[in-house]
């Protein structure tokens, strides 16, 4: 697998992000061994929060470029779980997004590496192995 996922101490609650682990700052400069890898963890990364959290639906966010609001220099995928009546509307979640990659959001204190911690941690137990529970 050439993706991992991790959590980010200023997400949108619930928010996982996958990145490449070639460093490159935008979705059209992977190659398409890694694009595969990308969607094909996705797919099994949305599956389980879905399920773990709730969901109904899933939104998959990758802002390619600065001009599309991406904010931190390097390729990701946001995975966000969804369901009815959840707080922000469909659309709305862009903005939510843009927010959330602001590192320096002093509005907004980052999560405790406890808080990350233990997510990764819940999370991790579905992953082991390369096996889905």
């Amino acid at each position: 697998m050439a993706t991992y996922n991790y959590c980010w101490p200023y997400p949108l609650r619930l928010n996982v992000l996958l990145t490449p682990f070639r460093v490159v700052q935008r979705y059209i400069d992977l190659n398409s061994d890694e694009i595969s890898d990308l969607f094909l963890s996705a797919q099994k990364v949305g599956k389980v929060i879905e399920r773990e959290y709730q969901g109904t639906s899933l939104t998959f966010v990758i802002q390619d470029g600065p001009e599309a609001g991406q904010t931190v220099p390097h390729c990701h995928l946001h995975i966000i779980p969804r369901k009815v009546g959840d707080w922000f509307t469909n659309d709305g979640i862009h903005k939510e997004i843009d927010k959330s990659n602001r590192v320096d959001d002093e509005e907004r204190p980052p999560r405790s590496i406890e808080e990350m911690a233990k997510e990764a941690e819940f999370l991790r137990q579905f992953f082991n192995n390369n096996n889905e529970k």
